[in-house]
């Protein structure tokens, strides 16, 4: 069967176009096994441990498992994901049962989870259905809206961290770290060190952040912890932000038991008893637990001046839910400014605006958040929107990775036909 798997993943690779592409999907979605090779490929929450590289690497083919089919290998891998040398040599042995160069190397990118033939999750899901590899999902917050918004059951404000996301697994073998997208975050040794010792079973959500030794202003450090998080190889000078924790078994089921107060107060105990003060892992600041609104817009004004990002409202009754969530709420001011169009770029699934590209002093910023029928109106008639002025919102000036001024989070609010280009404004 390997030879009839790398033969459909070849006529997959050398289809240039996307509907060719799920038309061959949909043609050999009943040959057996095939689903599973791509749920294996393609769910970001499978970890291998495996880089072609690695592979290659010269072992002692003494100690071996014996493998006799690709799934015996897919499940091996899956559950000894270390990438020791007893895993590479167990790998080797089956690869060398193979009868041709294409059928190894078919079997290495599946194994390494690296296979180029130009689909992704995304069009899996669209042809064998919007579930066959679920999204992996954390809590979301939604937008706070005073007078909108029913707080009265009480709430707690926390400080929302300006990093990256990251969720850890603690299983009994070892921690693992995922961003938001389900990519597995490898390297981060200094905190897999203290989460050896902290309860399994469990996850951990919250930001990674660098350590801020230099007193960065928030947008500075984001751009370090972002640098420092991007590195290869160990991954040192980290902070990890803890804003929640529920069982893994929780987790997976998408919604924890307990509410917001219990799980606050089962962090508490933890950093009380497990976590010293010296540590890594921070528990994220807490700065009023009731129901008096009027103290947001107090509080949201204390920790701007400091340079912070914002807010985050939990509501105390709320629970964790692997999606967007009214249970927790974001706060922070935003900033708009008028900005001439200067054109629009298609969107990545094609026919249609996926952005439209502002003059922003000089330097072209794209901006997002068009709602479906603007991406196909602007496509059809880009001059409804090239060349006028548009609002935009934005939380703040920044620099892109080649010093370039742009925007953090800008996002199209209206066109304002009543405005002209004398009329661009910055703020």
């Amino acid at each position: 069967m390997i030879k009839t798997y790398a033969a459909i993943m070849n006529e997959l690779k050398n289809e240039s176009s996307r509907i060719g592409k799920e038309k061959l999907l949909k043609k050999y979605e009943n040959v057996p096994g095939l689903k599973d090779i791509f749920k294996f490929v393609f769910n970001p929450m499978i970890v291998t441990g495996l880089s072609k590289k690695k592979i290659e690497k010269k072992v002692n083919k003494s100690h071996k498992i014996e493998l006799e089919t690709i799934f015996d290998a897919m499940d091996f891998v899956k559950n000894n994901n270390t990438g020791n040398d007893l895993v590479i040599a167990t790998v080797q042995n089956f690869l060398n049962k193979l009868n041709t160069e294409e059928e190894k190397e078919f079997v290495k990118s599946v194994l390494v989870k690296d296979l180029p033939i130009g689909i992704s999750r995304t069009t899996l899901n669209k042809v064998y259905g919007k579930d066959f590899i679920k999204k992996y999902s954390v809590m979301l917050a939604g937008k706070y809206e005073p007078g909108k918004t029913d707080l009265s059951e009480g709430f707690n404000l926390t400080l929302k961290i300006d990093g990256n996301r990251a969720t850890v697994f603690n299983y009994e073998d070892g921690p693992k770290f995922f961003a938001r997208s389900g990519k597995e975050i490898e390297g981060l040794v200094e905190l897999e060190e203290e989460f050896k010792k902290l309860p399994k079973n469990m996850v951990y959500d919250g930001e990674l952040i660098a350590i801020n030794t230099n007193n960065f202003h928030s947008k500075d450090l984001f751009n370090v912890t972002q640098t420092l998080v991007r590195r290869k190889g160990p991954k040192t000078g980290l902070n990890f932000v803890m804003f929640d924790i529920l069982p893994i078994s929780e987790f997976n089921n998408g919604k924890s038991d307990k509410k917001y107060l219990e799980r606050l107060n089962d962090i508490k105990d933890m950093f009380d008893n497990n976590i010293s003060s010296d540590s890594l892992i921070k528990m994220v600041p807490v700065y009023y637990t009731g129901s008096d609104e009027d103290i947001i817009p107090e509080i949201l004004q204390d920790v701007e001046s400091q340079g912070y990002e914002g807010l985050m409202i939990n509501t105390l009754n709320g629970y964790y839910e692997t999606k967007r969530s009214k249970s927790i709420l974001k706060v922070k001011t935003f900033h708009t400014a008028d900005l001439l169009c200067v054109g629009i770029k298609e969107d990545i699934r094609g026919n249609r605006c996926g952005s439209i590209t502002v003059d922003y002093k000089g330097f072209k910023v794209d901006v997002a958040g068009l709602k479906d029928e603007q991406k196909d109106l602007f496509w059809k008639h880009p001059e409804i929107v090239v060349g006028k002025i548009i609002e935009v919102k934005y939380f703040e000036e920044s620099k892109n990775s080649q010093g370039s001024l742009s925007l953090r989070f800008p996002s199209f609010v209206r066109i304002r036909n009543d405005k002209t280009s004398e009329d661009v404004s910055y703020a």
